[in-house]
Order: structure tokens, then C-alpha cells, then sequence
């Protein structure tokens, strides 16, 4: 098990149902087009059609929506996976202030 699915296990699952909330509500606004019966387990990339470039559209939309900072250094591929996925992902990668 590699350090960042540690993280993601570890992540708040109030935290990662918001956040799964906060993204389904953002996809029609990134892909510019309705999307209907979106849950934690939607296939972000096969089933919506979504690119690392519309991905990361998501995430910048999503940290402005929650005013939140999201370290994206570690974010990759499988990280978009699902809409559950990267909740998972996002829940364990926050920035915090110091």
C-alpha cells in the first residue's frame, strides 16, 4: 500500500461525501453539458469523458468552491479514476495554512 492510499483511507468520510457532493454539482459547469445519475462510483474519465486537462479544471474549480488548497503534486491518473477517487484524493492531499 503506497503512502497516498494511506492517506485516502485516513481522509475524513464526512469530508470525502461532501467533496463527492462538490464534484457531481461542478461536472456540468466543467464539461459544459448535463450529466445525470452521477455517484462516488461514475467513472470520471470512461464514463464522462473527462481529460487531465478538464481534471484539473475540476480540481481548480473545487478548491474555489470550497475555498480550500489541494496539493496536486501527487495527483495522477488513477487519482481520477472516479468521482469517489478523487474525493478520496482531495480529502487526504488539503493544504493547510501555518
Amino acid at each position: 500500500m503506497t503512502e497516498q492510499d494511506t492517506t485516502a483511507e485516513a481522509a475524513d468520510p464526512a469530508l470525502r461525501d461532501r467533496l463527492v457532493d462538490s464534484i457531481r454539482d461542478l461536472l456540468p459547469q466543467v464539461l459544459g453539458r448535463e450529466v445525470a445519475g452521477v455517484t462516488a462510483d461514475t467513472a470520471l474519465m470512461d464514463a464522462l469523458g473527462i481529460s487531465s486537462t478538464t481534471g484539473l479544471e475540476l480540481v481548480l474549480e473545487l478548491e474555489e468552491r470550497l475555498e480550500l488548497e489541494i496539493s496536486v503534486e501527487e495527483l495522477g491518473r488513477d487519482d481520477f479514476g472516479t468521482v469517489g477517487s478523487l474525493a478520496a484524493y482531495v480529502a487526504g492531499n488539503l493544504l493547510t495554512e501555518a
